[in-house]
């Protein structure tokens, strides 16, 4: 177990190093989108050293593809020492930080400001997003939780893209201060719907038409991409068919004017 400030980390012999590096890393993470102060309550830091550790200690309740897990109830994460551990400890600490300030949000929001927070957002998700509209997914912000609950990795992968778009338009929604009066109000309030009111003048479901339309007029390209592929392909599939036809007539017809051709060996002559 190592301290580094406010943030003590549990881990098992082989990692200290590491650990120490975290906890670090933790203690000086300071900076979140629309929160004016962070909270100096003392993190809890648990680095599994495998996934059976790791299973044992959130007790099995996360699904496969999580990466790492935030409990803002103890102030604690728990982190597996696979893969990108930095990134991971990013997003599950702006988990920590968003829930010091405010008390209950919808699960799109937790997840969306989290990957906000953590830089998580790159051109494979928006590849994700305009996949989805592509394959003639128009989503509600009720599908997105429903996706970050389960239904296997590439459904959550797509969910946690969807929802960071949400979160990135409320964020242009409040101009030069970004997301900090939309924290501010939820601060104050368990109504998500209500904090909307107040923040941007517009209800729950007023949000969600404007983020569907703003999905569409930023991903959309997608769809119209692929009109255009099927539209092709469909000519070049007929063009392809006549082509095919039209070579099995010229055979018949070859065929047809082959028959009875012979030529005779006085018929034969060179040149000289």
């Amino acid at each position: 177990m190592v301290n580094v400030g406010r943030v003590t980390a549990v881990h098992w012999p082989g990692d200290e190093s590491v650990a120490l590096a975290l906890a670090d890393l933790a203690d000086r993470s300071t900076n979140w989108p629309g929160i004016r102060s962070v909270s100096s309550r003392p993190i809890r830091l648990i680095l599994a050293p495998n996934e059976a550790v790791f299973d044992s200690v959130t007790r099995g309740r996360l699904p496969e593809w999580g990466g790492g897990a935030a409990f803002p109830g103890s102030n604690t994460i728990v982190l597996p020492m696979s893969g990108d551990v930095r990134r991971v400890l990013r997003h599950e600490l702006a988990h920590l930080a968003l829930h010091s300030v405010v008390k209950r949000v919808p699960r799109w929001f937790d997840e969306g400001y989290a990957a906000r927070a953590a830089g998580e957002w790159d051109r494979l998700q928006a590849l994700r997003v305009n996949w989805a509209l592509l394959m003639g997914v128009t989503p509600t912000l009720r599908d997105v939780d429903v996706g970050l609950r389960g239904g296997g990795t590439g459904r959550a992968q797509t969910a946690y893209s969807l929802a960071t778009t949400a979160v990135l338009l409320l964020e242009r929604m409040g101009g030069d201060r970004g997301l900090q009066p939309l924290v501010d109000n939820l601060a104050e309030t368990l109504d998500f719907d209500r904090a909307l009111r107040t923040t941007y003048q517009v209800t729950l479901d007023q949000f969600e038409a404007l983020w569907r339309r703003d999905l569409k007029k930023r991903y959309g390209w997608a769809q119209l991409l692929g009109s255009l592929t099927v539209i092709w392909t469909l000519l070049a599939l007929v063009l392809l068919s006549l082509w095919g036809s039209r070579r099995r007539r010229d055979r018949a017809r070859r065929a047809r004017l082959d028959e009875g051709w012979s030529i005779s060996p006085e018929d034969w002559h060179t040149n000289s």
